[in-house]
């Protein structure tokens, strides 16, 4: 299951998480999401990237061949 979780600290820092995405879908979705809130009037700047495990992982399609 694909998530975004957003959380706002009490000084107003905002730090986004994205769960779910394979390799560097995250952030492809990172990016329509700050595009939106650029569109909205939010001023959005990238403090610090982490990237998790699931960004190291890719997608591989395995074939089974019964003879």
């Amino acid at each position: 299951m694909k998530e975004i979780r957003i959380e706002v600290d009490r000084n107003g820092r905002v730090k986004i998480l994205y769960s779910g995405f394979v390799g560097d879908e995250c952030f492809r979705e990172a990016q329509k999401l700050y595009a939106l809130l650029k569109s909205k009037g939010v001023d959005v700047s990238i403090e610090q990237v982490t990237p998790t495990q699931e960004y190291y992982t890719t997608t591989q399609q395995k074939s089974k061949v019964s003879l």
